[in-house]
C-alpha cells in the first residue's frame, strides 16, 4: 500500500498538478475502466459456466440403458501417465501426492491392476485406464482410484463420491455400496465429507472436456486413504489387495454390474 501511494505521488509531481477537476475526471475514468474490466470478467465467467461442448441434449436417467456386450468395468489409476495429458487437461501434468519417493499414481495403479485381475477372473471385461480417459468412454461402471495426501500425519480415512451432475441417476447407489464394501475390506474410516473437486472430477465433466466419460457411464471416484498416514499406508501401500477387494465386492454387489447367476 505504501509503495502504491508513493508511486502515485511521483506520477503527480512529474506530470504537474493541474487542478481538482481534472483529478476527479481521471478518477471517474479509472472507475469506469475498472467497471468495464469487471463486466468483461463476469461475461467470461458466464460464458464458461454455460458452455456445453457435449453434442446434442444431455440424456436423462429415464433414457439410461446399459452398454451392449459383456459387463465392462473401467478402473482409472489416478495420475498414471498424467504427463501425456492434452492441452485441455494440462494441469494434470503437475499434480498428485506422494510419500517418500512413492508417487500416488503407483499406489493407484497397483490397486487398479489387482482389482482388474480379480474382476477378469470372474468374467468381467476390464479396462485399466490412465489419467486421460478416451473421449466419450462408455462402460457399465467407471471407478477413478486415487489416494489423498495431507500436511498432517493424523489425517486418515477414505471417501467415495458420485458426480454432482449424474445423468444416469444411478451413481449414488453404487457409491453407497462402495463405501460399505471398502470399509469392510480395509477397516479404514469412511470420511463423510465429499469435496467439490471430487464431485466435479474432470472425467465426469463431459460438458467441458473432450477427454471425459460418456454421460451414460455410471461413475464414481474413491480416495482410497491418505498416503501420508502411517495407518492408511498399511492398506494402500503394504496390503493393496485389501483395497482391491473392497472395490471388487462393490462391483459384484451393484445390481447393474452383478454377473448373472452369482
Amino acid at each position: 500500500m505504501k509503495l502504491t501511494v508513493l508511486t502515485a505521488a511521483v506520477v503527480l509531481f512529474a506530470a504537474g498538478f493541474v487542478g481538482p477537476g481534472v483529478g476527479m475526471a481521471a478518477a471517474q475514468e479509472q472507475r469506469a475502466t475498472e467497471r468495464d474490466a469487471s463486466d468483461d470478467a463476469s461475461d467470461r465467467w458466464s460464458r464458461w459456466r454455460n458452455y456445453n461442448r457435449y453434442p446434442g441434449p444431455i440424456p436423462t436417467p429415464e433414457e439410461w440403458g446399459a452398454p451392449a456386450g459383456p459387463i465392462r468395468i473401467g478402473l482409472q489409476a489416478g495420475h498414471w501417465r498424467a504427463d501425456e495429458a492434452p492441452r485441455e487437461l494440462r494441469r494434470l501434468r503437475y499434480n498428485g501426492t506422494q510419500w517418500r519417493g512413492t508417487a500416488e499414481w503407483e499406489a493407484n495403479l497397483a490397486i487398479a491392476e489387482l482389482a482388474g485381475a480379480q474382476l477378469e477372473a470372474l468374467g468381467y471385461e476390464v479396462d485399466i485406464l490412465p489419467a486421460v480417459v478416451p473421449p466419450g468412454y462408455r462402460a457399465h461402471l467407471f471407478i477413478a482410484i486415487h489416494a489423498d495426501g495431507s500436511d498432517s500425519p493424523a489425517a486418515s480415512g477414505y471417501r467415495v463420491t458420485s458426480p454432482r451432475r449424474d445423468a444416469t441417476g444411478r451413481a449414488e447407489d453404487a457409491a453407497r455400496l462402495l463405501r460399505d464394501t471398502y470399509g469392510a475390506a480395509t477397516g479404514l474410516r469412511n470420511l463423510p465429507v465429499q469435496t467439490r473437486r471430487m464431485q466435479n472430477y474432470y472425467a465426469f465433466n463431459y460438458r467441458r472436456y473432450e477427454h471425459a466419460l460418456h454421460p451414460m457411464t455410471i461413475a464414481l471416484i474413491i480416495e482410497t486413504g491418505f498416503i501420508t498416514s502411517a495407518h492408511d499406508r498399511r492398506v494402500i501401500l503394504d496390503a493393496p489387495q485389501r483395497a482391491a477387494k473392497g472395490i471388487v465386492e462393490a462391483v459384484k454387489a451393484f445390481p447393474i454390474t452383478a454377473l448373472p447367476g452369482r
